[in-house]
C-alpha cells in the first residue's frame, strides 16, 4: 500500500481529532472567560478552577441538551427510513434512539436533586418554572 493510499485512509480520523482539539480549545477559552488566566502559584490555579464548577456544570448540561436534540432528530430519521424500507431499518432502532433522546433531555433536570441526595444538603423536588395555571387558580 502506497503512502498516499495510507494517508487517504486515515484522513477522516485526522479531521475528527483536529476538530475535537479545536472544539476543546474553544470550550476552554469560553470557560476561562475569554481571557488568559495567568497564575503565579499552583494555589491560584486551584482557586480559579474551584470557581469554575458552576460554569462547567452548565456546559455539561448544554451538551446533554444538544445531544438529546440530535438523538431526537436521528430517531425521526430512523422512523422515516423504517417507513420507506422496513426490511432494512427495524423500528427498534428508532425506538431506542428516541429513548436515548428522552434520557439526554431530562438528565440535566436531575443533577440538583441527585447531588443533594448523595451529599445530603437538603434534597428538594425540582421546581417547575414558566407554567401558567388554567382556569380560576
Amino acid at each position: 500500500m502506497s503512502e498516499i493510499t495510507k494517508w487517504k485512509r486515515w484522513q477522516p480520523v485526522g479531521r475528527v481529532i483536529a476538530g475535537g482539539a479545536l472544539g476543546a480549545a474553544v470550550v476552554g477559552a469560553l470557560l476561562a472567560g475569554g481571557s488568559l488566566a495567568l497564575a503565579d502559584t499552583a494555589g491560584d490555579i486551584g482557586a480559579h478552577l474551584a470557581t469554575q464548577g458552576e460554569n462547567i456544570g452548565k456546559a455539561i448540561s448544554v451538551l446533554f441538551y444538544l445531544g438529546g436534540m440530535a438523538a431526537g432528530g436521528g430517531a425521526f430519521m430512523k422512523l422515516k427510513a423504517n417507513r420507506d424500507n422496513p426490511q432494512q431499518h427495524p423500528l427498534s432502532h428508532a425506538v431506542v434512539l428516541g429513548l436515548v433522546a428522552a434520557g439526554l433531555l431530562f438528565l440535566p433536570e436531575t443533577f440538583q436533586t441527585t447531588g443533594d441526595t448523595v451529599y445530603q444538603t437538603g434534597a428538594a423536588k425540582n421546581q417547575i418554572q414558566g407554567t401558567t395555571s388554567i382556569g380560576g387558580g
